[in-house]
């Protein structure tokens, strides 16, 4: 699923690159990219806040 639109960053790539991430700016830095809108930051947030959970997808879809 897509979480970030105008950087075409699927929520998978965005986990991988959540993991040892402090700050949103570092997930995009590793992904290559720069938030764009910021519509995504609250769930790139989450994703940084607890890298690991399979509920994700779920509190992504919740927003």
């Amino acid at each position: 699923m897509y979480v970030c639109i105008c950087n075409a960053l699927r929520e998978r790539q965005l986990k991988d690159a959540a993991i040892d991430a402090r700050r949103v700016g570092d997930v995009f830095r590793k992904c290559g990219r720069r938030p764009q809108c910021g519509k995504c930051v609250p769930d790139i947030q989450k994703m940084i806040s607890n890298p690991t959970s399979e509920g994700t997808a779920a509190a992504i879809s919740a927003t």
